[in-house]
């Protein structure tokens, strides 16, 4: 009764759509490799390009770009200088902490 204004679905339409499903989920994996292949070969392109610009006779880097590589060697030296010296602190909260919590 239920079923009346339904219509069963095939062997053919289930299938289909398992074939559709398989089909599917192989373009998927395939556009995955594929979209994998363009990043690396991309990658690889840009290290190609970088290196030969910096071979070339007639190519003169930037002062204003070397000054900046520079400053930020100098700022991520400092980045890791703070961020060693909070892992410290926080050590050494945690040891109080615990000096404090054994001698109550």
């Amino acid at each position: 009764m239920w079923n009346t204004g339904r219509e069963t679905s095939s062997p053919e339409t289930a299938l289909s759509e398992k074939q559709a499903k398989k089909e599917k989920e192989r373009l998927i994996k395939e556009l995955q490799l594929i979209t994998e292949e363009r990043n690396d070969l991309r990658d690889r392109l840009r290290f190609l390009t970088e290196r030969s610009m910096k071979n070339r006779p007639h190519f003169r880097p930037n002062p204003y770009y070397e000054d900046l590589e520079r400053m930020e060697e100098a700022v991520m030296s400092i980045l890791h200088n703070l961020e060693m010296e909070n892992t410290e602190i926080h050590e050494n909260s945690h040891k109080l902490k615990k000096e404090i919590t054994f001698s109550r």
